[in-house]
C-alpha cells in the first residue's frame, strides 16, 4: 500500500500524488451496485473507468459460448482501457462484485493525458505488463500444478490485492464459482478441494469468502514464498 492509500500494484498506486490528482480530475464519479455492469462486451469503448472502491469481475464470452473470467480488478485499478487505446469495441464485460464507485474518464481526455504525461503512460504500460504476466501464470499453473496448488496460488494472489482481514487472518471474498473460473476448474472440483485433506486445515470456507488460516502452509502448498504483507 502506498502512502496515498492505493495498493502499489494498482494503476493509481503506480502514480505520484500529483499525477493521481490529475487523472482523477478528468473523470466524474459513478456508483454501481453489486451485479450491475460497468461495460458490456461488444460495446464501443468511449471511456475508461478508474475504480475508487469495490471490486469488479472481467468476463469474456468465447467463440463456443463459454464464459471465461479474465480477472478481478480492485480499488485503484483501471478498466476499459484496451478498447480506448485500440479504438475498438469492448473485448469483455465488467460486472460489479461489490458496491463500487468508479471515476468515468472520456476516451479523448484519457488519451490526451497519456500523451502529455509520461508518468501516466509508463504506469499504464507497467499495469498491462503485470496483467499479462498474471494471465500467463494462471495458464502455466493449469499445466504444472494440481487443483489444490492452483487454488492456494490464486487465494494468495487475491488476498494480496484485496487486503481484507477477519480475526487477524486475510480473507478472499469470492464465491467458489469465481475461484473455479480463475484457475480453470469445475466449481464442484474446487468445493471438493477446499474441503479436502490438503486445504481444510489451511483455510476456512464461508458463504462467498475463504479465510486464510495458515498463510505459510498455503505458500508451501502453492510452491511459493509467503507474501510478507499477509504474515502478521
Amino acid at each position: 500500500m502506498t502512502s496515498s492509500g492505493w495498493h502499489d500494484l494498482s494503476y493509481l498506486g503506480r502514480l505520484s500524488p500529483p499525477v493521481q490528482r490529475t487523472v482523477l480530475r478528468l473523470g466524474r464519479p459513478k456508483t454501481v451496485q453489486r451485479g450491475e455492469l460497468l461495460m458490456r462486451q461488444g460495446e464501443p469503448g468511449t471511456a475508461v473507468y478508474v475504480l475508487l472502491s469495490g471490486r469488479v469481475g472481467v468476463t469474456r464470452i468465447v467463440e463456443n459460448g463459454s464464459l471465461s473470467l479474465l480477472g478481478i480488478r480492485h480499488a485503484g485499478d483501471l478498466v476499459g482501457e484496451m478498447a480506448v487505446l485500440n479504438e475498438d469495441v469492448r473485448s469483455a464485460t465488467v460486472t460489479a462484485l461489490d458496491r463500487c464507485v468508479a471515476s468515468i474518464i472520456p476516451a479523448r481526455d484519457f488519451m490526451r493525458c497519456l500523451a502529455e504525461c509520461p508518468e501516466a503512460m509508463l504506469a499504464l504500460n507497467r499495469m498491462t505488463g503485470d496483467r499479462l504476466t498474471q494471465a500467463n501464470t494462471y495458464r502455466a499453473d493449469a499445466a504444472g500444478y494440481d487443483v489444490e496448488a492452483r487454488l492456494a496460488r490464486a487465494l494468495l494472489y487475491q488476498a494480496r490485492r484485496s487486503q481484507d482481514w477477519e480475526r487477524d487472518h486475510p480473507v478472499v471474498k469470492l464465491r467458489q464459482k469465481h475461484l473455479a473460473m480463475l484457475i480453470g476448474a469445475q466449481e464442484g472440483t474446487v468445493q471438493k478441494a477446499l474441503n479436502g485433506p490438503a486445504l481444510r486445515e489451511l483455510v476456512e470456507c464461508g458463504r462467498g469468502r475463504v479465510v486464510l488460516r495458515d498463510v505459510p502452509g498455503l505458500a508451501r502448498l502453492a510452491d511459493m514464498d509467503p507474501p510478507p504483507e499477509l504474515c502478521r
